[in-house]
């Protein structure tokens, strides 16, 4: 359980406080090769843009920040810092200012999944991950959670559930290539079969959150809706590439509407230009 030194919502400053490290004097200057990964780390996917940025930083200011480890055998173990610890890697250096802490396995994963979370926002996949080793490694439950983090039980659970996903499936919310809206929707089906479709249908149609909401809510005794929502889909994306502007189509093919999105009076003109001639 969680203990009452240790409160997440605080972030890293509830085991190490800012004039801790504003003094200095506990921060060292470790070997990069003794320090190893932490086992708790619960992101898995490190943007490039993002890595080549901070990459960049400190080959011109060095690494303002230090990480956190803790000492293991005759080395030190990650707490939190992944990202700063590779990026020093990428540069070559050999040594990284470093504050070591005594924690145990739990306050280990819980700083490295808060850190994660304040500093470079975690997919949905890799947090629910995280939530369901504190429940099985730790027993926390849905409620623990969520007062640890500033969150309502059922964002917890929401959040969780996710994992009932397949796999595959996880890794599209994980990389992107789905949204946690379309995720959350597909759990609405029945068979694992039906969410691989719909999935291959949501990438061949750019189908929006709403769009396959609705497809879902039709599927049992209005195929003709869904088939519809589909098209819709689909035709918005073709349009959206001819006329190189985003495109919505709302309605049935009764009656509905549909509506260009411009973002400028540059984009207005050429728009009105393409309309017109």
């Amino acid at each position: 359980m969680i203990k009452d030194n240790v409160r997440l919502g605080k972030g890293l400053e509830a085991l190490i406080p800012r004039t801790t490290l504003s003094a200095g004097r506990t921060i060292l200057s470790l070997p990069i090769t003794a320090i190893v990964p932490n086992p708790f780390q619960p992101r898995r996917l490190f943007d490039d843009d993002s890595m080549s940025s901070l990459v960049a930083s400190i080959k011109k200011h060095g690494l303002n920040q230090p990480i956190l480890v803790r000492r293991s055998g005759d080395g030190y173990e990650l707490i939190a810092g992944e990202r700063r610890l590779r990026a020093c890697q990428i540069v070559g250096l050999e040594q990284i200012p470093s504050i070591i802490k005594t924690v145990s396995d739990e306050e280990s994963l819980q700083l490295a999944l808060i850190e994660n979370i304040e500093r470079q926002d975690l997919n949905s996949i890799e947090v629910a991950r995280a939530y369901q080793r504190l429940v099985d490694e730790f027993e926390y439950t849905h409620q623990a959670i969520a007062d640890a983090f500033g969150r309502s039980r059922s964002a917890v659970s929401n959040t969780m559930r996710l994992l009932n996903l397949p796999a595959i499936v996880q890794d599209d919310v994980a990389s992107g290539v789905i949204s946690e809206g379309h995720a959350r929707t597909l759990l609405s089906l029945g068979t694992e079969e039906e969410m691989l479709d719909y999935v291959d249908r949501i990438k061949r149609g750019k189908l929006n959150v709403r769009q396959v909401e609705h497809a879902v809510s039709a599927k049992r005794g209005q195929p003709n809706l869904e088939n519809q929502l589909l098209l819709f889909g689909e035709l918005e994306t073709q349009i959206s590439r001819n006329f190189s502007k985003k495109v919505e189509i709302r309605g049935r093919k009764s009656s509905g509407k549909i509506t260009f999105i411009y973002n400028s009076e540059v984009e207005f003109n050429e728009l009105i230009s393409r309309l017109t001639s």
